[in-house]
Parts: structure tokens; sequence; C-alpha cells
């Protein structure tokens, strides 16, 4: 081991990987201009793994001293980090403090946050990491399930004058013309395409998450009608950042109740 900053021994490795890229459009790019940024699909090597691999590289050192040593560097990374100092990470690179957002006044006090900052060893170590495709998709969301309150269903029925509850990805309202339709089918699956026919969720929405909706039916429902929920909204991926453009998500097939 180093006798400097008890550093890890230096080791470098080529990587022999591969990553898959998707290209997002650039919402920020200055006007006449297209450009894109890539996003990689991310898969994690868990802690499990790692340790494991650990252990063999230094196979005199059994499973379970290698996991109680990371548990305490973990530790004591934590405890200096509470007291207020950078921390070095051996090779790879250093933990630090730094601010987070704006304040409104010079005497105002920032919220803090923890950043890494690579060492070029660090970043040498992709280098030769192979992006196998690259390609654009449009941002959509999904809806995964519908429940009717009043019922406690999942079978796409409703219960006029009750609340439905939608789960999925990507389904958060916000931003200008969002909101939630109902669509009147007018052939087999397809929703009627004139909007003015549409009948709008004018509700609260009690939970308005990007894995959750809940809220009560428009009471302009009509019985026994095939429907299909069309969400719109400004809000980006995850985050709550707003988009230039409204992401359309369109539900499965929902029947009202008969009188």
């Amino acid at each position: 081991m180093s006798s400097q900053n008890n550093a890890f021994i230096k080791l470098e490795e080529s990587a022999a990987g591969r990553v898959a890229v998707n290209l997002q459009k650039n919402h920020f790019a200055k006007d006449g201009t297209e450009s894109y940024y890539g996003k990689v699909e991310r898969f994690t090597y868990s802690t499990q793994n790692i340790l494991a691999d650990v252990a063999e590289e230094v196979p005199l050192v059994d499973l379970g001293t290698v996991t109680g040593i990371l548990n305490a560097y973990t530790k004591c990374i934590l405890k200096v980090l509470a007291a207020g100092n950078a921390v070095k990470f051996g090779e790879l690179g250093t933990f630090y403090i730094a601010g987070k957002g704006a304040v409104d006044s010079k005497t105002g006090k920032p919220d803090l946050t923890v950043k890494f900052s690579p060492t070029p060893l660090l970043k040498q170590s992709i280098q030769n990491v192979e992006i196998t495709h690259s390609e654009y998709t449009e941002p959509q969301g999904a809806v995964l399930s519908v429940t009717d309150i009043a019922t406690g269903k999942t079978d796409n029925t409703v219960t006029r004058g009750g609340s439905l509850l939608l789960q999925g990805k990507g389904i958060k309202v916000g931003g200008d013309d969002s909101g939630i339709w109902f669509a009147p089918l007018i052939a087999e699956d397809k929703p009627d395409t004139d909007e003015g026919n549409w009948i709008k969720v004018e509700s609260a929405l009690i939970y308005n998450t990007q894995s959750k909706l809940l809220f009560t039916l428009p009471a302009t429902l009509t019985a026994d009608t095939k429907y299909r929920i069309i969400i719109r909204s400004r809000y980006s991926g995850k985050n709550s950042h707003l988009r230039k453009d409204i992401v359309e998500t369109v539900s499965d097939i929902l029947t009202t109740d008969s009188d």
C-alpha cells in the first residue's frame, strides 16, 4: 500500500465493456440549432459483487473481513464529511462538500450537497468502453395500471362519480397546455380526433407524481362508454424540469359502468 495518504495501490486495467446510449433532445440549444445529449443506460454492479471480487483479489482475506473493512471505510468517510472536510478516495477521486442552488440575499446560506471529483486514472478507465448503439427516442410516459377506488378493481372498468388511481412512469402533469382528458372511442380502439369531444379532468389532483395520479372522475362521463385517458405534460423524466415539447401518454381502453 502506498505510504502517501494511505492511497490504494495504483492499478490500471484495460476496460473492455460495452454500453448503450439514448439520445435526448437538448431543449436549451441556441435558436436555429439542433443538438442532442447522450444518456448512458445504467446497469449497476452490486456491492455484493464488488465484495466478492475484492475477496478474490486478496485470497488470504475472507469475505466477512472484506465486508467489515468496507463498512468501516464507509463510516469513516461519512464521519469526515460530516466534520466539514473533503475526503480523498484512494486513487479514484475526492468527495467534497459544495453549495447547492442560489440564495436570495448576500447573507443567505445555500443548501449543501456532496460531489465527487474523479482523478485522471478514473476517467481513463472508461476510455476503452465501446458504445454499441446510440439512438434517439421520443420522450414518453406509460400508464401501467388503473385502479377504480370505489370497487378496488383493476379491470379497466370505472365507476362514474368515483375516483381513479393511475400508476405508471413519466405521468406527472404540469406546464402549459397540460392536463388529463377522457377521449371517447369512435372506431374500435381509436380515440376521437376531435378534441372538442374530450372530457377534461377539472378536479384537483390528489396525487400528481411521475408514477402516480389520483383524481375524481369528471361528472359528464356517460354510462357504458369506452374511453382512453390522454395525459399531456411538459415534465421531463424523473425530475421537475419543464420541457418545451408536450409529452403525451395514452392509456388502455376503459369502460364506464352502466346505469
